[in-house]
């Protein structure tokens, strides 16, 4: 996503309006991590029936929160307010063949079964979408795009928007205070569309087929840890890039050197240079235990009585100090 591309298209106008008779139909409670995926990380808790997952809240690092079951976490109200009940059936499509990907995986079989080999990397590209980290990118690219088109309109294209408004109102418009009126009226569907959710949804469409096709080719590690356990993020898949003895994450998917996605406490997914099925040492697995909490939105995830909780409680601290800083600098 750039500046440049997050307006509205003839494409994304067209499938707005193939997709207006079904505006209401929504999914209230969206998952940003497959149910299918957060049952991995569910085992039996204290003082509950059924499999649960342990959470932790960041934002409240000593808080000892209770463990829930995974239909109950990792979503979000709401996520995509418009026509999201056919997005879903989509991405529902993937979904529903994860059950077998995983057990595979566990076999030792994913790597020599194609339609397996690509379920998994499906799978990493509907998390890489369907995230918080995305849907936050969307509007600040979007803002940035609104402002630089009705910057646009009130400079270069003065006399574009005096044609515009010539023909809609029938009226001369001059003056910066008329032409900034007549700027934001231009920009008035543009805008709805935004507010409405439709662009959104029209574009986190359009950007799982993208990242799909991308990844479609790509080789596929499946990593397990010698020693320790993986746990999962609110925002599970991350885009990795090694820079010298630092793991930088959350750059574009062209910038990255690999795209990883917890599976289960014991399995990690890796876009790769070749297949491969390989041991990771602790250290390892816990720098990407840092980066799952550094990435994460606000929660993280664990098997009840997983270890890792002392871990989890002082990088947390940190994230709240980083998370702090950066809304500090952005709302300067």
């Amino acid at each position: 996503m750039n500046v440049g591309t997050t307006g509205t298209g003839t494409g994304d106008l067209a499938r707005i309006a193939e997709l207006a008779p079904e505006a209401g139909a929504n999914v209230a409670h969206q998952h940003v991590i497959s149910q299918a995926l957060l049952r991995e990380f569910a085992a039996p808790a204290k003082r509950a029936s059924g499999l649960h997952v342990q959470p932790y809240d960041l934002r409240h690092p000593d808080r000892r929160l209770k463990t829930r079951s995974p239909r109950g976490v990792g979503q979000i109200e709401h996520f995509v307010p418009y026509a999201s009940a056919s997005l879903e059936a989509r991405w529902g499509e993937v979904e529903q063949e994860l059950p077998s990907a995983i057990t595979a995986v566990k076999a030792g079989e994913a790597l020599g079964d194609p339609r397996i080999s690509a379920i998994l990397r499906d799978l990493i590209a509907l998390h890489y979408v369907r995230s918080q980290h995305y849907r936050e990118l969307f509007h600040r690219i979007f803002a940035a795009f609104y402002q630089e088109r009705r910057r646009w309109f009130l400079t270069e294209g003065v006399q574009v928007l005096q044609a515009a408004s010539l023909e809609r109102t029938g009226l001369h418009t001059t003056g910066p205070q008329g032409l900034a009126v007549r700027a934001d009226e231009l920009m008035s569907s543009f805008t709805n569309f935004y507010r409405t959710g439709a662009l959104f949804r029209v574009r986190i469409e359009d950007a799982f087929g993208k990242v799909r096709r991308l990844m479609a080719h790509s080789p596929l590690e499946i990593l397990e840890p010698e020693e320790g356990e993986f746990l999962i993020g609110d925002n599970p898949a991350l885009t990795v890039r090694q820079d010298g003895d630092n793991l930088l994450y959350n750059m574009a998917l062209g910038d990255c050197h690999t795209t990883v996605l917890s599976i289960g406490p014991g399995h990690m997914l890796a876009l790769a240079p070749a297949d491969a099925h390989a041991p990771i040492p602790k250290s390892v697995v816990d720098r990407m235990n840092v980066l799952q909490i550094k990435a994460a939105h606000r929660y993280v995830y664990t098997r009840p009585g997983s270890p890792l909780a002392p871990m989890i409680r002082e990088v947390s601290r940190d994230w709240v100090a980083d998370h702090l800083q950066h809304n500090r600098t952005r709302n300067a």
